[in-house]
């Protein structure tokens, strides 16, 4: 009995843990009420040719938003940092409903060729490098075109 008894208490926390290491893809909010507050859509980034980029996204808030702000973050093929760009685009008094066309720019020249960048979404000004109150993260893999 006490073997079936440990058994089961071992099978919970084998389940237990295996759910906190699996991931839900590249995108991710910091909590269920901060992703009911923005949808976005069409994120991608171009190479505009002598190391500049360009971000774009369709970001149509859920509910009126005093403050919007995209930030990125640029990685190489190593997955070293090689630029932060801390804003990239912004809006004040976001209204629900109106969509917006987020367009953001980042000059890389002389400073790596970017293998992937990590794209926020901030309802507060983004300082510090702390990502963790990003309401949206969406990661890009770039592709050598």
């Amino acid at each position: 009995m006490k073997k079936y008894v440990l058994g089961g208490i071992l099978l919970i926390l084998m389940v237990v843990a295996v759910s906190g290491c699996t991931s839900s893809g590249d995108n991710s909010t910091s909590g269920s009420s901060a992703q009911s507050e923005i949808n976005v859509s069409n994120v991608s980034v171009s190479s505009e040719g002598y190391g500049s980029y360009d971000i774009n996204a369709v970001i149509t808030p859920t509910k009126n938003i005093d403050y919007l702000e995209m930030a990125a973050v640029w990685y190489d093929s190593s997955g070293a940092v090689i630029e932060t760009t801390p804003l990239a685009w912004n809006v004040n008094n976001a209204a629900a409903g109106q969509v917006y066309k987020a367009k953001g720019m980042d000059d890389l020249y002389n400073k790596g060729t970017p293998a992937k960048v990590d794209i926020f979404i901030f309802d507060s000004v983004f300082s510090g490098g702390d990502t963790s109150k990003a309401i949206y993260k969406k990661t890009l893999n770039l592709t050598k075109g």
